[in-house]
């Protein structure tokens, strides 16, 4: 979706119309959402600003310690479209929403109490945003644009049964990223980030697979983790 067609539902100044028209909407399950978001925009402006009003000071603190202005806009992107995702989901006013982090660092809604609990989590890399939401489980995504891969670094992440996938499949670059963004999806889900034993995780295999949808967007590789 283009920045100007964004610009055009944000001058209406009404949050739910510029969420209805600027992201690809996904359902994984009626409780599963999932949200994308592409742009390549390289300098902040009005817009921004603009957006920069429905987020916390503390977020916005956490998005200018970014170093390029691309990235504080993606990490801002992702900011909104949380707020936007669980206010269309609850009714709940923008600004009644608080954050905060679990001790591994992941992001959650503290207040108000809502029942059921919504779970969320986002992840944005050059030029795209995807976030998931679900009321009844643990949630975690990944994005990765789809190039080159770094294969020298499958040793250090890979499952020996990933491995062998990514290097018996014809399309190994595509393959990487599929196992990559799974295993990023799920130790986001569990909570762990990258810090527990990557080699011991098979994506591929039960209970894992179960669990873990990944699919191909606009050239970037996505997975979802809900559990």
């Amino acid at each position: 979706m283009s920045i100007k067609l964004l610009k055009k539902f944000i001058n209406k100044r009404f949050l739910p119309t510029i969420f209805l028209y600027v992201y690809l909407y996904y359902y994984l399950s009626m409780s599963t959402k999932v949200y994308f978001l592409k742009d390549n925009a390289n300098h902040w402006g009005q817009v921004h600003d603009y957006l920069s009003g429905f987020v916390s000071y503390e977020r916005m603190e956490k998005i200018n310690r970014y170093k390029f202005e691309s990235d504080k806009i993606l990490s801002l992107y992702a900011a909104v479209m949380t707020r936007l995702a669980i206010v269309k989901e609850t009714g709940i006013d923008n600004k009644n929403l608080e954050f905060n982090y679990s001790d591994m660092k992941k992001p959650k809604l503290v207040a108000p109490n809502i029942k059921p609990p919504i779970d969320f989590n986002f992840s944005h890399t050059k030029g795209a945003v995807l976030l998931g939401l679900s009321t009844d489980s643990a949630i975690g995504v990944d994005v990765e644009q789809l190039r080159e891969a770094p294969f020298d670094i499958m040793n250090i992440f890979c499952h020996p049964a990933e491995a062998d996938y990514i290097n018996n499949s014809p399309y190994k670059d595509k393959a990487f990223f599929e196992i990559w963004t799974k295993k990023e999806a799920y130790t986001k889900c569990i909570g762990t980030g990258l810090s527990c034993d990557l080699k011991s995780i098979n994506t591929l295999a039960a209970p894992f697979c179960d669990n873990i949808e990944t699919f191909i967007q606009d050239g970037y590789v996505c997975s979802v983790c809900s559990m």
